[in-house]
């Protein structure tokens, strides 16, 4: 794995983006959409909560 995936993959362990084990340790690997649906989602919900106030 060259250095830019290494970089990609831990900053994704550290946000807590993808919590699947499976898919964090083989980056060269296609993942399924519900994968990338799954991440999307979680990214979404982090920028904007479903339970912000809107003042």
């Amino acid at each position: 794995m060259d250095t830019r995936k290494a970089e990609v993959m831990e900053r994704i362990r550290a946000y807590g983006i993808i919590k699947d084990p499976h898919w964090l340790d083989r980056p060269d690997e296609l993942v399924p959409m519900w994968v990338m649906l799954e991440a999307f989602l979680e990214l979404i919900e982090r920028l904007d909560p479903p339970n912000r106030p809107f003042d």
